[in-house]
């Protein structure tokens, strides 16, 4: 699925590059950080429990990382398409017998789309954002024993996020800042119980983009 995804943006991103030598179209890239609180669904939590080995932990925030790129033409309005980046990680309080540690990190990469309803003119003023994207997820417990030893767990799946943001222009560039919703669905393997186990798990956070 990861590999699928990261063709299908090589492929995009070949395609804009064509496009905007053909056509000039504009093309946007966007480098952004931020944080969140990291959010757990269903039964994530007695899943992590049993995968990572801790008796019990809550879910921490989150620092961001994001790379993205959009076309938007004129013509379209104030609308824009292309591909987006995350990385996120987080810590988490686990506790064991010998006061172990845990940690929460996880990427996506997909299609991102956004809109700018009020000015209808890309990178000015409010806009709304969706992307769709696969990635990985990966815990960690490291025990607080002698020999240092920690236990990993892995799930791939699907990532959902919208944002609601504003974009102020500057002279050549913009800066963005925007709240997000993220809802991803993640298949891994527990240790005694076996594959197709659902991870289920978000974040609700802020992000701020410079855009150039």
């Amino acid at each position: 699925m990861r590999t699928i995804s990261f063709f299908l943006v090589l492929i995009a991103a070949s395609l804009v590059s064509r496009a905007q030598t053909e056509r000039k179209l504009p093309v946007y890239g966007e480098v952004g950080m931020g944080a969140g609180q990291t959010l757990f669904f269903g039964d994530i939590r007695t899943k992590l429990q049993q995968a990572i080995l801790a008796e019990a932990f809550e879910p921490g925030i989150a620092g961001n990382f994001l790379l993205a790129f959009y076309v938007a033409p004129e013509r379209w309005k104030g609308f824009g398409l292309g591909a987006r980046l995350k990385f996120s990680g987080s810590g988490g309080g686990a506790t064991d017998d010998q006061g172990g540690e845990y940690f929460f990190n996880y990427y996506n990469l997909g299609v991102s789309a956004k809109y700018y309803p009020l000015s209808r003119q890309f990178n000015k003023g409010l806009y709304t954002r969706a992307s769709l994207g696969t990635g990985q997820m990966t815990t960690k417990h490291q025990f607080n024993d002698a020999a240092e030893t920690y236990v990993h767990q892995f799930a791939i799946g699907s990532t959902l996020t919208g944002g609601l943001g504003w974009t102020f222009p500057l002279r050549n560039k913009s800066i963005s800042i925007e709240s997000e919703f993220e809802y991803s669905r993640r298949n891994g393997t527990i240790s005694g119980v076996g594959d197709g186990q659902l991870f289920q798990s978000g974040q609700l956070g802020a992000n701020v983009y410079l855009t150039f």
